[in-house]
């Protein structure tokens, strides 16, 4: 995750996470991950009133970002991820490492589907990222 996380902000992405987390726990997370430094924005649980499926962590983070959904692209694990953006009108690239599969990720509305954050690095350039 950090190599890809790297490559958006080289691209001049601005990044942000939008948990169902508490607030502390995604602050955990972030420091496990060793990605803490290549967030812009968070957005946890705590900062709305109905966490994934509901789109209000989406958009928060659009909210705090400055930005319209039509900007935005949100990358997730779960069908929850993808419904979630799909109410903020966000569109959603899964990845396969949460442990769902390719069709319940592309049935709840993942228009790109990769491996892993590897494999979506790997396709970066023709990929909704780089558009």
């Amino acid at each position: 995750m950090p190599d890809l996380l790297r490559r958006l902000r080289a691209a001049g992405v601005h990044v942000a996470v939008a948990s169902s987390a508490k607030k502390d726990e995604l602050a955990k997370y972030l420091d496990i991950a060793g990605i803490t430094d290549l967030v812009d924005v968070t957005t946890s649980s705590d900062d709305v009133e109905q966490s994934k499926p509901a789109p209000d962590v989406f958009e928060t983070a659009l909210k705090k970002l400055g930005i319209k959904a039509s900007d935005a692209v949100a990358i997730g694990d779960t069908p929850y991820d993808a419904v979630a953006a799909g109410e903020a009108r966000i569109v959603t690239i899964g990845v396969l490492c949460g442990g769902f599969t390719e069709e319940t990720l592309s049935q709840s509305g993942s228009a790109e589907i990769y491996a892993g954050p590897a494999g979506l690095l790997a396709c970066f350039e023709s990929s909704l990222l780089a558009k």
